[in-house]
C-alpha cells in the first residue's frame, strides 16, 4: 500500500466521486517519459523554427549581397565616368588660371587632393561571396580620392572667381582713359631740362598742353583725397583708385569736385590752367602704385575717339 499513490476526482456537486490507484514507479515512468517526450518535441520544434528563420536571414542576405555587388559595380562605372568628367575639369581649371595669370595646380597637389576621409580598411573577408570580383576597400579608397579631387577643384574655383571679380573690379581703377583728350603731350616722363630753374631733373609726370578751360577727366573710378593750391603744382587735385593706385593732376585753372568725392572714369574734374610754376597752360598729370611714380603714357590709350566714347558714355 505504500508504493501506491491515489488520485482522487470529486464532481462539483459532490455527489460522484472516483478514485485512481497507481504504484509511485509508474508514476515517476509517466512523468520522466512525459518530460523526454516534451524535451525531444521541443527540441525538435526549435531546431526547426531555427532552421527556418536562418534560412529566411541568408535569403535576405544572398539577396542583399546580390544588389550590393550589382550597386558595386555601377559605383566602379560611375566612378570611372566622374574621374573622366574630373579630366576635363582639371584641364578647364588650368586654361582659366593661364587666362587670369594664376599658376597651375602642381599634379602631385591634385593627385593628393585636400581634406577627405580616410580608408584604410581590409574588407576582403566581410564582402566575399560576391560573384563578381569586387573589391569594395579598393572602391572606398578610390571613392575617397575622388572626394579629395572634387574638394580641391571646388577651391580653386573659389580662387579664380575671386581672381575674377578681382581684375574685373580692378579695370574700373586702372588709369586708363587720357585726362586731355585732345591735349599735346609737351613734356614726357624722366629727367628734362627744367624750364623754369634751367636745370636737368626729373619730371615725375607729363605735360598736356592745351588752353585755358579745357576739359580735364578722371581716368579711372576713385575718390577724391585733396582739392586745393599745393605750392609749384598750383591749383591741384589728387583722386585715389584703389589698387594702390593715385593720380595727381596740377596747374589747373578750375576744380569742379571737393575732396571725398567718388567720380567715375570719363566724369569732368576740373579744367586746364596756367596756375603754380608754369609757363604756359598746361595740365601736368602724374600716376603713382603704392607711392612710386610709374609713366602714365604706360596706360592710358592714345585714340582720341575712343577716349571720347568714354567721356560721352559717363556724361
Amino acid at each position: 500500500m505504500n508504493d501506491e499513490s491515489r488520485i482522487i476526482f470529486i464532481s462539483r456537486d459532490q455527489r460522484k466521486v472516483k478514485e485512481i490507484k497507481i504504484s509511485r514507479w509508474k508514476l515517476l515512468t509517466f512523468i520522466s517519459l512525459f518530460l523526454i517526450i516534451f524535451l525531444i518535441v521541443g527540441k525538435i520544434g526549435m531546431d526547426f523554427l531555427i532552421d527556418f528563420s536562418l534560412n529566411s536571414e541568408m535569403k535576405r542576405l544572398s539577396r542583399t549581397n546580390l544588389v550590393l555587388q550589382n550597386r558595386l559595380v555601377e559605383m566602379s562605372k560611375k566612378y570611372n565616368q566622374l574621374t573622366q568628367q574630373i579630366a576635363k575639369i582639371a584641364e578647364t581649371d588650368d586654361q582659366l588660371r593661364m587666362v587670369l595669370g594664376l599658376p597651375k595646380l602642381n599634379e602631385d597637389i591634385r593627385k593628393v587632393g585636400i581634406g577627405g576621409s580616410d580608408y584604410n580598411y581590409e574588407l576582403l573577408d566581410q564582402v566575399s561571396g560576391f560573384e563578381s570580383k569586387v573589391d569594395l576597400s579598393s572602391t572606398l579608397k578610390k571613392i575617397n580620392e575622388l572626394e579629395r579631387e572634387v574638394k580641391l577643384e571646388m577651391e580653386s574655383y573659389q580662387t579664380l572667381l575671386n581672381t575674377f571679380y578681382k581684375k574685373q573690379d580692378s579695370v574700373k581703377y586702372l588709369p586708363a582713359l587720357r585726362p586731355v583728350i585732345h591735349g599735346v603731350i609737351s613734356s614726357g616722363f624722366g629727367k628734362r631740362f627744367h624750364p623754369i630753374y634751367r636745370v636737368i631733373r626729373f619730371h615725375e609726370g607729363v605735360d598736356f598742353s592745351a588752353p585755358t578751360h579745357t576739359p580735364v577727366y578722371a581716368p579711372a573710378d576713385g575718390i577724391v583725397k585733396f582739392t586745393g593750391y599745393n605750392g609749384g603744382y598750383g591749383k591741384m587735385i589728387m583722386i585715389d583708385h584703389k589698387y594702390g593706385f593715385k593720380t595727381r593732376y596740377g596747374h589747373l585753372s578750375k576744380i569742379l569736385v571737393r575732396r571725398g568725392q567718388r567720380v567715375k572714369r570719363g566724369e569732368k574734374i576740373g579744367e586746364v590752367g596756367n596756375t603754380g610754376i608754369s609757363t604756359a597752360p598746361h595740365l601736368h598729370y602724374e600716376v603713382l602704385l603704392h607711392g612710386r611714380h610709374l609713366d602714365p603714357e604706360l596706360f592710358f590709350f592714345d585714340d582720341p575717339t575712343l577716349n571720347q566714347m568714354v567721356v560721352a558714355k559717363t556724361n
